[in-house]
């Protein structure tokens, strides 16, 4: 079984099945292909797109075929039309982001907007925020292409009276698939319509969507819209055919748009207002309530997005309105907020334009965040979907809310507060016989709740398999018989997506919980943050934010560059998983499919920002590499040895550089390095930065401030401009300096997974700090070493230096220049009249606030900042070396592009060694240092 196998036996679901095997067809031709293929040898098949059903649709024992990876044209675009063709995998922002040239766009805005996919969006009939303004995917689907399940291809579109009798007249599979649905809705039409979902109920995608045939099509509805099975297949989940792409409708982007935020003392004063609410026409009103503000706590990029928050609301309501004008567009929220104000929100400040994306960014991460809570007990999706009329909404959650106490378990609600939508998230350890229990009783009793109110129990995200046991119940036995015979029409063979929307599988079967640890390892790495090291893990919950588009952030550079699953922060966890789950896990560890995942991280640390359950794929790499170095003998490599005295290997080279640089580039010193014969190695430099230092002038007068700098091998030998460079700077403030010449490089050694040795390393260096005095100032050149100060230090040191490294902060060369300027100890500076084009390193910007740069390098007059856009450059220490064309198709997708804008008479920034390395590498740019422009600035 290949490693992508494993990487999708889950989805965002609660479920775990293994595929039989996965195809990837490359395009059209091939998907038909190979659907034909697999048909013929009776085998199921399971459409996979982003991967995010909640419901376990995108899961399967047979065929898996995913989309994702190369079905992502856009066939034809008709702007005047305002229409759009589009293959399955299209990614719902990307395609929005050329539609946004001509105004347009495709109205449906998922919360996974930025990875999910047109073909995932049409088969859960997606919805997203706005659907009170523009409804379901289902309103914006003209016609679908598809292949039967027989292996025919047809497209579903809108048809005359004489173009639907003809398809009643075909032989074969189709013309069946068109009797039989004439069949069911001219004899059960009435009882169909009765059985659904209330009519005011804008989402819902229980069952299929034979009632809305009934009620919106010709011939059954003489007023109605021309008969079309497209509907039909919004919403079906991949039961019914095998979507080859799509022709959309599109919309208008709206002129002016603005957004105000209600807040509330309990969530029942929050729902208790929307109903009246509603009659002020908000495009949007979405519910957020306190565990997920709080949530925003735990998580470095949402912390920042949270600015808005008043007080400790226990609900807020998100409200955005659409208007043409500006002056109609504050008229709405000043009307709304008087309105708010006057009926129970204790606060409603309307948000700056420039800051609306931030609100919704909270909005959107919440469901993982979440999930990557420190608890065994997870807000799982069970309920989480279900949908009342918009008057019974209070009364279904304050029923909820009974239920829940009863039961004496904890539960978080946010949602589509506008539709009646509201997602009710148990928290519930299904690790544990009576968190499996309870599952099951709360699905049950809320199926019972839901047909009280004729609500659905899926407002978007589907029936999948969570819910497909209590269709019957819903809908009754007659209308469920209809359903049935209509799979039955389309695929008699249940080939496609079996078990999904009809189906009776017991809710607690395959339940990914079932795999839990069967023996502890120990670790190098305290885990207790995270409870243990599987739970680190864990922690992914299968939202899929690693599988965003280019320019998206910085996570997952090796998925962006291959759009292979296995290489997402999701893909590896679902590896690791397993992996920690076997029985002997030291081994486990070890297999080609997970080691292969693995080499391919490149420990951008982006998993940890921007990830919203915060998983560290990069130190979980490390742990796993420290635990290859427990075996004897295969443990620790020459690459793995050469790291451990790669301080002692500088101090030689250093002494006899020519020899140094002559040596690591030869071709065999290469091949026993694993190192691309296309790299040239960093050279040693003779004048390293010690000795440079120990010939200044230093003074020491108790009076000023102090500034430690840590000066990292890599400032020490291979670029001591760089570090002589940082001093001359400081030299200007008037400041105290104390350098700390490091003897080996802790990032790299972490990295490689040579953990004690790492801890050895830091903990030299907390006594070489120790006196250090309250005020003072502690500084890094390279940006990846001193950042290791602020992440993996904590969990690698002891109780007592912890205690110690809790009192400072490490400080980037950027954050230094503002801290003294605050201090108004900042030196004049020239002007540099020079464009800059400025990098900064993937570990700065994930962990560290990335405007700091831009601020600080504005201090500076003259200067003209292009910030580069880019994530990863795609070097990251040794990787760039090994993994030439992977890292050099990395730096292809931004990073270069953007400095082929750059001139000769420009500068380039890049603020770590690797990074510097890549530019020299792949452009004719020498990129400096921050510190040498502002060592500039003074000269």
């Amino acid at each position: 079984m290949k490693a992508i196998s494993n990487a999708l036996s889950t989805d965002a679901s609660v479920y775990e099945i293994f595929p039989e095997r996965i195809i990837t067809p490359v395009d059209n031709d091939h998907l038909v292909k190979y659907v034909r293929s697999v048909l013929k040898e009776k085998k199921s098949i399971t459409m996979r797109a982003g991967g995010t059903s909640l419901g376990g649709q995108a899961i399967g024992d047979g065929v898996i075929i995913d989309v994702s990876q190369y079905l992502r044209k856009v066939i034809e675009y008709c702007p005047d039309q305002r229409e759009v063709i589009v293959e399955s995998g299209v990614i719902q922002d990307d395609l929005n982001e050329l539609l946004a040239a001509d105004s347009l766009r495709f109205a449906p805005d998922t919360s996974t907007s930025n990875r999910a996919m047109i073909g995932g969006m049409i088969g859960n009939n997606s919805c997203g925020s706005y659907s009170v303004y523009y409804g379901t995917t289902r309103e914006h689907v003209k016609s679908i292409d598809v292949i039967l399940s027989d292996g025919t291809e047809t497209r579903f579109g809108p048809l005359t009276s004489k173009q639907l009798n003809s398809k009643l007249a075909l032989e074969g599979i189709e013309g069946n698939i068109y009797r039989t649905v004439i069949q069911l809705l001219e004899q059960h039409g009435v009882a169909i319509v009765d059985a659904f979902p209330h009519p005011s109920i804008i989402r819902r995608n229980t069952g299929y969507a034979l009632d809305v045939l009934y009620k919106k099509c010709q011939p059954f509805n003489p007023e109605g819209i021309p008969f079309n099975l497209a509907p039909l297949i919004c919403g079906s989940e991949g039961t019914l055919a095998v979507i080859k792409s799509a022709t959309l409708n599109l919309v208008e982007l709206p002129l002016q748009r603005g957004l105000l935020c209600a807040h509330y003392d309990s969530v029942v004063s929050a729902l208790d207002v929307v109903p009246e609410l509603l009659e002020l026409n908000p495009a949007a009103i979405e519910l957020i309530d306190k565990p997920t503000l709080d949530g925003t706590l735990q998580n470095i990029m949402q912390k920042k997005n949270r600015f808005w928050i008043e007080g400790d609301p226990e609900a807020v309501l998100v409200i955005e309105f659409f208007a043409d004008d500006h002056a109609g567009l504050e008229d709405q929220l000043l009307n709304c907020q008087r309105w708010l104000l006057a009926n129970s929100a204790y606060a409603a400040p309307v948000i700056d334009t420039k800051d609306t994306s931030k609100v919704w960014e909270v909005r959107k991460a919440g469901l993982g965040m979440l999930m990557g809570k420190i608890t065994r007990e997870k807000a799982v999706a069970v309920i989480e979907d279900a949908v009342v009329p918009i008057d019974k909404l209070s009364a279904y959650y304050h029923d909820i809310r009974g239920l829940m106490s009863e039961l004496g378990v904890n539960c978080v609600y946010y949602g589509h507060a506008s539709v009646g939508l509201i997602h009710i998230r148990p928290e519930l350890d299904l690790s544990t016989s009576k968190g499996k229990e309870l599952f099951e009783i709360i699905a049950k009793l809320n199926s019972t709740l839901v047909k009280k109110y004729r609500g659905a129990l899926s407002g978007e995200h589907g029936d999948g398999r969570i819910r497909a046991p209590f269709l019957k119940e819903q809908f009754g036995d007659l209308v469920y018989s209809c359903l049935v015979r209509l799979k039955k029409a389309f695929d008699p063979d249940n080939l496609l997506n079996p078990g999904v929307i009809i189906g009776d599988m017991a809710i607690t079967q395959h339940l990914r919980a079932d795999r839990q640890l069967s023996k502890q390892i120990e670790t190098g790495f305290n885990w207790d943050s995270d409870i243990s090291l599987l739970d680190a893990v864990e922690k992914c919950n299968g939202a899929g934010v690693c599988r965003k588009s280019v320019g998206k952030g910085v996570m997952c550079p090796s998925y962006q560059a291959t759009r292979d699953e296995s290489l997402s922060t999701r893909g590896r966890s679902n590896l690791l998983r397993l992996a920690l789950t076997e029985d002997n896990p030291v081994n486990a560890l070890s297999n080609s499919q997970l080691q292969s995942s693995l080499e391919l991280c490149l420990g951008c640390k982006g998993c940890k920002t921007e990830c919203p359950a915060s998983v560290d794929m990069a130190r979980i790499k490390s742990e796993i590499l420290y635990q290859a170095t427990k075996r004897f003998f295969t443990g620790i490599s020459l690459n793995k040895m050469i790291f451990k005295v790669y301080g002692k290997l500088m101090v030689l080279g250093s002494r006899f550089p020519d020899a140094y640089n002559w040596v690591q580039n030869v071709w065999l010193s290469k091949v026993l390095l694993g190192i691309d014969m296309r790299r040239t190695l960093p050279v040693i430099r003779g004048d390293d930065l010690k000795s440079w230092w120990s010939t200044q002038l230093q003074t020491n007068e108790e009076n000023k401030l102090t500034v430690w700098v840590l000066c990292d091998v890599y400032s020490q030998y291979q670029e001591p401009g760089i570090g002589r460079a940082v001093f001359n700077f400081l030299k200007e403030t008037g400041v105290n300096i104390r350098p700390i010449f490091m003897k080996q490089s802790p990032r790299a050694l972490i990295s490689k997974g040579l953990l004690e040795d790492a801890r050895n390393s830091l903990h030299e260096c907390v006594g070489q700090l120790s006196g250090m005095k309250q005020d003072d100032i502690w500084l890094g050149i390279e940006p990846s070493e001193i950042l290791v100060w602020r992440d993996e230090a904590k969990d690698l040191l002891s109780a007592k230096d912890n205690s110690w490294l809790c009192t400072k902060q490490a400080l980037l060369f950027e954050e230094l220049v503002l801290e003294l300027e605050k201090k108004e100890m900042l030196p004049e500076l020239k002007s540099i009249n020079k464009k800059v084009f400025f990098h900064a390193h993937c570990h700065q910007k994930a962990l560290s606030n990335s405007n700091d740069c831009e601020r600080a390098l504005k201090l500076i007059p003259g200067v003209n900042i292009r910030m580069v856009p880019s994530g990863c450059c795609g070097m990251s220490g040794e990787f760039g070396y090994q993994h030439y064309d992977l890292s050099k198709k990395i730096a292809e997708q931004i990073l270069l592009p953007t400095l082929d804008e750059a001139t000769s008479d420009d500068y380039v920034v890049a603020t770590g060694t690797s990074c510097r390395h890549q530019i020299s590498e792949f452009t004719e740019y020498n990129a400096m240092h921050s510190a040498e422009l502002f060592a500039e600035a003074i000269a």
